[in-house]
């Protein structure tokens, strides 16, 4: 039981930063539950809150909404001369990640910082090779683009390998379950709701959907989807919907396939989970002899420079890219210097309406 010569709250702070520096709790953990330590410690929850509250003010902890209070690096820790961030991403060459390599990597050199670039290529054991590798590297902070985020990952013991040393960690365009660690992404969500309302306000009402289902903005975008169907009172049939993974998706999409013609012939739209998967079902139609947007309106995410690569230019909701690095770039860098310990930042999309859309009124063309 906690002992009374102290004001009740002090004691409990005392004890939790005891907890943090004997390593019994360590950064990231969450910590217990308001009813938990009354009941351990026949205290009010006032007391419980007022601890809280200076905990987070000293540094120790970080509250998260909705979801609780998580442990923090120790104040004043540290990575003392490193000059060196590590960035994380699931590709490197092509679409949209050398525009979000540019935009940290900016930010980052101003302040006299280099980058140690990795690449998963969206596998896990690739990831786990990456933290191993920068693990044994003297860095300051770790920006990561998760790898097949929606599903659980095999290496949070080394993500809080690096949190236990001091090192930061942000994620970019989503985040892992198991880690309440920052982030800053895109909306998804609203993505999803920005493209299909788009649709629908041309007068679409079938309209299919292809998401990626071992990635979490995958599962937003069509949580976006939903939204908006719902909103306008139309059903959502599961036989509109496909649902690819990393290792798949060329299978499904490859020209003839019947799972994709099928789709095409009872819709009159599709929201494609983004420019890649777009180009494709264009591949598909122009195979079988078939026009966008006279057959059929294509939407897709990211706004990437495949949007514009064909004969007709994509309608897309766009990702801002290097505004997205950039802003990771500020962000770690306050993460390091303590001047901000936690970020949930999500970015606004933008819908980009160019020609593979076109109105869809009571079943035909609005010409």
């Amino acid at each position: 039981m906690l002992q009374t010569e102290k004001p009740k709250y002090q004691k409990l702070k005392e004890y939790i930063i005891q907890m943090i520096q004997a390593k019994e709790l360590n950064a990231g953990d969450k910590i217990f539950s308001e009813n938990e330590l009354a009941e351990r410690f026949d205290i009010s929850r006032h007391t419980i809150r007022q601890a809280f509250s200076e905990l987070v003010n000293e540094g120790w902890l970080y509250k998260v909404q909705g979801k609780g209070t998580f442990v923090n690096r120790e104040p004043g820790v540290r990575v003392k001369g490193a000059k060196t961030i590590g960035v994380i991403t699931t590709y490197l060459n092509d679409y949209i990640f050398p525009a979000i390599i540019r935009g940290v990597y900016d930010v980052l050199s101003e302040k006299g910082y280099n980058i140690a670039l990795n690449c998963t290529y969206n596998r896990h054991e690739k990831e786990r090779l990456c933290l191993e590798n920068l693990l044994e590297q003297n860095i300051a902070g770790l920006i990561v683009e998760p790898t097949k985020s929606a599903l659980p990952n095999p290496n949070i013991d080394l993500y809080k390998r690096f949190s236990t040393q001091g090192i930061p960690i942000l994620f970019i365009h989503g985040c892992y379950r198991e880690l309440e660690y920052s982030y800053i992404v895109e909306d998804d969500t609203e993505a999803g709701y920005m493209a299909t309302k788009h649709l629908i306000d041309l007068g679409h009402e079938r309209i299919a959907g292809i998401f990626k289902i071992d990635d979490i903005q995958g599962h937003y975008r069509f949580s976006g989807f939903q939204k908006a169907h719902l909103e306008a009172g139309l059903s959502i049939s599961d036989s509109r919907i496909i649902w690819f993974e990393t290792d798949d998706q060329d299978i499904k999409f490859k020209i003839g396939g019947t799972h994709i013609q099928d789709l095409l012939a009872q819709c009159s739209a599709v929201v494609c989970y983004n420019d890649q998967i777009a180009l494709k079902v264009m591949d598909i139609l122009r195979e079988k002899g078939l026009s966008i947007p006279d057959t059929l309106s294509l939407v897709s995410f990211d706004d990437s420079q495949l949007a514009q690569a064909s004969e007709v230019k994509l309608t897309t909701v766009a990702h801002p890219k290097e505004r997205l690095g950039e802003e990771a770039g500020r962000s770690i860098l306050n993460m390091i210097d303590r001047v901000q310990d936690y970020y949930d930042i999500k970015m606004q999309p933008e819908l980009i309406i160019r020609g593979s859309t076109e109105n869809w009124i009571g079943g035909i063309k609005n010409e």
